[in-house]
């Protein structure tokens, strides 16, 4: 069974997941224990499935009077069809259990399920769920951003609307951040105990930077840019065959990674708006007059930490006359190719110029 690709639903409908739920043993939480080592990320929808396993549970010993059985029943005949003989039936099992759960919570057991979640957590951050040490969880319901300081010094600026997970005590030989939403993150250097964060499908692994990673549920993307320092970014690995670090991308300042949930694909491409990278006393001057082109990207490169990749041969004989103080990365660009009849692309992260020769 591929439970990697399980969502928190799909979890719920499952007779082994369920069983370990309701009456664990040694076998099954080994088991489970084992697949959140190795699938950390999957934590939300394994919780998630808990949480829908447990409700409808408890659901089974209430009782309901004949109005509510009714509004039950109409809900689930509600989402299923019938055959040509008049019978209902459902596309899907895990489709069936999901949409019933859905009636049967939306009206017995909200107030239950909130009561369960929450105490749910309680356990989860006292350690006492799947053997795990303490966690504490940070959910940021508010309009403003939320500043949350880890174990080690290093700091998230949580935005609203999203969650964090981690560690009281970062033990062992690594830290570990579990992300549903988006956050700026201030990882304070260490490299015997490198920092990872979990989002939905990619792993960031970094030693000490400052970078910012954007992974809601409704989004189809996940982004990871990063402001100072290196990391390292790539996709959860199903077959765990190869490291899953070779097969990710490597990031510097102004550099952000898209991965592509759907079709698991993941690219390297420079930030919306790169900054400036070198101190104000060591900037060079965007004054140019009668510079080379070589002259001129070699400016571009130095202050916003990026490579220019050109026809030197073709272009020796290109130069400047202008003054690029006032435009950002890409008016610059923009500006330049306008004056020396030339083009770009982002290949790579890297500017690709494409000229006929000056």
């Amino acid at each position: 069974m591929n439970y990697y690709q399980f969502r928190a639903e799909d979890f719920a409908a499952d007779d082994y997941f369920k069983e370990w739920v309701c009456s664990p043993d040694q076998e099954s939480d080994a088991f489970w224990q084992e697949f959140l080592r190795d699938y950390p990320e999957k934590y939300y929808q394994v919780e998630e499935g808990k949480t829908l396993v447990e409700a409808l549970y408890q659901i089974n010993v209430v009782k309901a009077d004949e109005t509510q059985v009714a509004r039950v029943w109409s809900r689930i005949e509600g989402s299923a069809r019938k055959d040509g003989r008049g019978r209902f039936f459902v596309s899907s099992k895990k489709h069936f259990v999901w949409q019933a759960a859905a009636s049967v919570l939306l009206l017995l057991g909200i107030a239950w399920l909130w009561h369960s979640r929450s105490g749910q957590r309680d356990d989860v951050a006292t350690g006492t769920r799947l053997n795990q040490p303490a966690w504490v969880e940070q959910v940021n319901d508010a309009m403003e951003t939320m500043q949350i300081s880890l174990p080690d010094g290093s700091k998230i600026a949580l935005e609203k609307s999203s969650r964090v997970r981690y560690a009281r005590e970062f033990k062992g030989n690594q830290r570990e951040v579990y992300l549903n939403g988006a956050a700026f993150f201030d990882i304070r250097k260490n490299p015997s105990k490198p920092f990872f964060v979990y989002t939905n499908g990619l792993v960031t692994k970094v030693l000490g930077t400052s970078f910012r990673v954007q992974a809601r549920d409704a989004d189809p993307d996940v982004t990871v840019a990063v402001r100072t320092g290196r990391v390292s970014v790539y996709s959860s690995n199903e077959t765990r065959t190869q490291d899953p670090e070779a097969r990710g991308v490597v990031l510097t300042p102004n550099q952000k990674a898209v991965f592509q949930r759907d079709i698991k694909s993941l690219t390297k491409t420079l930030v919306e708006k790169p900054t400036v990278l070198v101190e104000k006393d060591n900037l060079p001057s965007f004054v140019f007059e009668d510079a080379s082109a070589e002259k001129v990207f070699a400016t571009l490169e130095k202050v916003y930490g990026i490579d220019v990749v050109f026809d030197e041969e073709l272009m020796k004989n290109c130069t400047l006359t202008i003054d690029l103080s006032d435009e950002d990365l890409f008016q610059k660009l923009e500006v330049i190719c306008k004056v020396l009849e030339v083009s770009y692309k982002l290949i790579d992260a890297q500017v690709i110029i494409y000229s006929k020769g000056c």
